[in-house]
């Protein structure tokens, strides 16, 4: 049976939606009031931080690029410590893909859906995910490749239709306000949303032309990187860090402030639709990755039984996870951050311990005559 299925174009334009998916939404106010003028200079490091884990991860990956990573780290690895393992990554895409849920939960009814119960949003939400998971891994890499010059040049033609309004007095700021703590402290908080990259070590063996597949995933990070950088200037110049750190969507209040000639004005439903559907990607890959643990796990030949099931795991999950948006915003600047840590050096573990064990297996290899 033929694996690759999944193109390296298809690779760069999915993770370029990846990345900046939730943290176009979702993220930005915490990071400004951690990082304040500084935050651009937190990307640019937590980008970096995001290559180097990739790096490991795809030359874990290509030690047995036609293997699944949960059937070939068995060889790195004891099966009584690597099943643990895949079960705490497990564990942590799916909940990760639930926090997403409770996070567009909360969007849509705090701003277009007050009357509406957050569950049935999640449901609706999520079983328009499950369904797509069920045809395929390669329906949400086509998916992105199909709308990506949509979304990119409605999400980069939002800066111009707002330029008139910013307060330019503000760009000395840029260069006199730097606080290293801070920078340090927003750089610790967004490095592991790019570090999610290693869900990639699960699907490998889909992706033709393995070789190339850092290549994509550093321009991936660069080109949303740049994305990220050109929604912090808008913010800081538009309102200020003191401002855009209380707003809880601050890059939706910069889309309220989209107005076309003097007769089209309130943009941000439209805006806000072609944004859910990079939301709808992210969590598509989470829900697709976890339901693949799983299923290896199990031996099992087909995936698709359990997506329904995890779906409806993830939509429980995401309804009792925290009280409101201020509890969930606290949960990710004190105990998210430090988790996504220890989960994502993972593969580095297993690259390390791979390595250690070829370096001495030659070296007892030589002393044979």
């Amino acid at each position: 049976m033929k694996l690759e299925r999944i193109t390296q174009n298809q690779i760069l334009m999915f993770f370029v939606l990846y990345y900046f998916s939730t943290q176009l939404g979702f993220a930005f106010g915490p990071l400004v009031s951690l990082s304040q003028y500084d935050t651009w200079l937190s990307l640019c490091f937590g980008g970096l931080g995001g290559v180097i884990l990739a790096y490991f991860t795809i030359k874990l990956a290509n030690r047995n690029a036609n293997e699944f990573f949960v059937h070939f780290g068995r060889k790195i690895l004891p099966v009584w410590i690597h099943i643990p393992m895949m079960g705490i990554l497990f564990f942590f895409f799916l909940h990760l893909g639930s926090i997403i849920i409770r996070e567009y939960e909360d969007f849509m009814v705090q701003n277009y859906l007050p009357s509406t119960p957050s569950a049935a949003v999640g449901m609706m939400f999520a079983m328009v995910i499950a369904i797509t998971v069920r045809t395929g891994i390669e329906t949400l890499f086509r998916t992105a490749q199909g709308l990506f010059f949509l979304i990119i040049t409605v999400v980069i033609l939002q800066y111009f239709l707002v330029m008139n309004d910013f307060e330019w007095n503000r760009w000395m700021a840029f260069v006199t306000n730097h606080q290293i703590k801070g920078m340090l402290k927003g750089s610790y908080t967004i490095t592991p949303w790019f570090g999610e990259i290693i869900l990639l070590i699960f699907f490998f063996p889909f992706i033709a032309e393995k070789e190339k597949t850092l290549k994509s995933i550093m321009w991936a990070t660069l080109f949303s990187t740049i994305v990220l950088i050109c929604t912090t200037v808008s913010l800081l110049f538009l309102f200020g860090p003191n401002l855009a750190s209380h707003l809880t969507y601050p890059v939706l209040e910069i889309i309220r402030f989209v107005r076309i000639a003097d007769f089209i004005e309130n943009l941000d439903p439209l805006l806000v639709a072609i944004w859910s559907t990079t939301v709808f990607l992210k969590v598509g890959i989470l829900l697709y990755v976890s339901t693949l643990i799983l299923s290896q796990l199990f031996n099992l030949k087909d995936y698709r039984p359990l997506v329904f099931s995890l779906t409806l795991v993830m939509i429980t999950m995401s309804l009792q996870m925290s009280e409101n948006t201020a509890e969930l915003n606290d949960f990710f600047k004190n105990s998210w951050t430090t988790f996504a840590y220890f989960v994502e050096i993972i593969p580095l573990l297993y690259f390390f311990i791979d390595k250690i064990k070829n370096y001495f297996q030659k070296k007892v290899s030589h002393k044979k005559p």
